[in-house]
């Protein structure tokens, strides 16, 4: 049961972090820094290496007994590269930047993007491709009349339905055997339930995908190509994409809520394109000091064409001009106010027992890197605040303050419900007001205000913006709001049904289950208000209604090996706790 209640509740971290139409070098006009902004901190060895150890100091009651570590370059030099916390308990060991290993996560998309990226300046791939050209004469399930490419899968705008890590991907069982790359992309593969290029959705089934590419298009094993021609050209000597090897003994222990260590575990697959990547933070200067440089390695080496490392600094989906997406690798920085108005491409990481963020700034020509050991997924994130603040502080400008308010009757077309991409349970019931603002209320019953800054953006009180998308006959399609890594889809309105009046008590809740999908959308049908429902048919719908997905386990009960239901109904008891 240990073993259950550690990997249910630490999936929940890779499905919440792992994290618009592609316009190729389009760049995103980041909000700019206020004339006000505030005088920066000199960002030097002593300056960093004091503010680094005030913050963990201050966080050390958080920090208990994690391990972590931080890198910060500037220029083409490192700045700090330092560690915090213990190995472990029972030795005291203490963590070594150099030394120690850490799981990065989806920090590993960066460095599989770099690989397909040299592929693409091979000519070896194209961004344009059909990727059915790399799936060994596999055809994707998708209605649309308009093919997935390898550029989608970059900018995670494939219109995939969601695929996440389950507890499948985790192995506490040293006897169990992980698939290997390939049957995973094939047996997982997911239809196409968007029109491609339309919308964004953070999407570690596409970044797995890039990887299989990768493996299919160079000859050669995933890892073993991440190891010849991008580790080893950086001089990353303690990084691999392989955590059974022998730098996995060089990870810091970590521990759970109760003080007990968490158990060893693997990935299923084990080499990961998406996030299996173990580093330290020594390698990751390199790395930043590379990329801050051109893509060039210390020996004048290109990892990337010019073109290529443009690419993956410059974002290629936005939103909106004030609120990006996504680079080819990099996402936008979380929470995009606290880049104090600066331009940052950042990648998050969260793995079982690990937190990483890296954040870079090209134009300063600085970067910061990372990860802990630490329960608490927000310290990475106030470590991004804290620094900026520090120095780069400045005051964020998100559309014009002095925005003309426009009437309620030209705010109604915003209006409506909004379900989250990726996160099915996260839902914004957005009304027009008559003081020319918006009013958010979300699955909590939560209210938010919104004031407009612009023709499709708004803000709320801390400056957060709320971005629409319009298609082509003006309709609003999309918003991006609470979730960073996805846009969340406006919902077509209940029609009801032919049994069902509107007037009946609960007419309301049953139109709304139509909007949710839950329910069938059709007018014509019936809905029988007077029928029972037995107890597969309420967890069915229940499931349905939080977009969750059903269990990839063996089912419990005895008597569901007749239901359609059953694999929906072994999910609750797979997040047993």
């Amino acid at each position: 049961m240990k073993r259950k209640r550690t990997a249910a509740g630490l999936m929940a971290l890779i499905l919440i972090f792992t994290g618009a139409v592609p316009v190729a070098g389009a760049q995103a006009a980041i909000p700019t820094v206020s004339a006000a902004a505030a005088s920066a901190n000199v960002l030097d060895a002593r300056t960093v290496s004091a503010f680094l150890d005030r913050f963990f100091a201050e966080e050390q009651n958080r920090l208990g007994t994690a391990a972590a570590v931080v890198s910060v370059v500037k220029k083409g030099s490192v700045v700090a590269e330092k560690g915090y916390g213990k190995l472990d308990k029972e030795s005291g060991n203490p963590v070594n930047p150099s030394n120690t290993t850490f799981r990065v996560g989806s920090v590993s998309k960066v460095f599989t993007v770099i690989a397909l990226m040299q592929l693409v300046d091979q000519g070896k791939v194209g961004l344009q491709d059909n990727i059915e050209k790399y799936l060994d004469g596999y055809k994707l399930t998708n209605p649309f009349g308009k093919p997935v490419t390898v550029e989608m899968l970059l900018t995670h705008t494939t219109g995939f339905e969601v695929r996440d890590p389950t507890e499948a991907n985790v192995l506490f069982d040293p006897s169990a055997k992980p698939v290997t790359l390939k049957e995973s992309v094939f047996s997982t593969f997911p239809p196409v339930v968007r029109e491609p290029g339309t919308s964004y959705m953070y999407d570690n089934f596409a970044s797995q995908l890039v990887g299989y590419i990768v493996q299919k298009a160079s000859g050669e094993s995933f890892n073993e190509y991440m190891s010849k021609h991008i580790f080893a050209p950086l001089g990353m000597t303690s990084s691999t994409y392989d955590p059974a090897g022998a730098l996995a003994k060089r990870l810091p222990a970590a521990y759970e809520v109760s003080g007990e260590q968490m158990p060893d575990y693997r990935l299923s697959p084990e080499v990961l394109p998406e996030g299996s990547m173990i580093t330290t933070a020594a390698d990751m200067s390199k790395f930043m000091t590379s990329f801050l440089n051109g893509g060039k390695t210390s020996n004048g080496q290109s990892l990337l064409s010019g073109s290529s490392h443009q690419a993956m600094s410059a974002y290629q989906v936005s939103i909106h001009p004030s609120v990006p997406d996504m680079t080819y690798g990099f996402e936008a920085p979380a929470p995009l106010t606290d880049a104090n108005g600066r331009f940052i491409i950042a990648k998050g990481g969260s793995i079982p027992g690990f937190e990483s963020y890296m954040f870079l700034l090209p134009g300063e020509q600085s970067g910061v890197f990372v990860s802990t050991t630490a329960l608490d997924p927000s310290l990475t994130m106030r470590l991004y605040g804290a620094f900026m603040d520090e120095f780069y502080p400045g005051s964020p400008k998100i559309g014009n303050s002095g925005y003309a308010p426009k009437p309620k009757s030209e705010l109604a077309r915003f209006e409506g419900v909004y379900r989250d991409l990726r996160l099915g349970i996260l839902l914004m019931n957005i009304k027009a007001s008559g003081d020319g603002t918006l009013t958010g209320t979300d699955q909590a019953g939560q209210q938010v205000k919104f004031k407009q800054v612009g023709d499709l953006l708004f803000t709320d009180q801390d400056g957060n913006p709320l971005a629409f998308k319009q298609d082509a006959q003006g309709r609003i399609t999309y918003l991006k709001y609470a979730n960073p890594g996805s846009y969340a889809v406006k919902l077509a309105e209940g029609t009801g049904f032919t049994d069902v009046t509107k007037d009946h008590p609960y007419a309301r809740y049953i139109f709304g289950l139509q909007s949710l999908g839950v329910l069938p959308n059709d007018p014509s049908g019936s809905f029988g208000p007077d029928e029972q429902v037995n107890r597969e048919e309420f967890i069915h719908a229940v499931m349905s209604q939080f977009g969750l997905p059903p269990s990839t386990k063996k089912p419990v009960f005895k008597d569901l090996t007749a239901s359609p239901y059953q694999a929906e109904i072994q999910r609750p008891p797979s997040l047993d706790c």
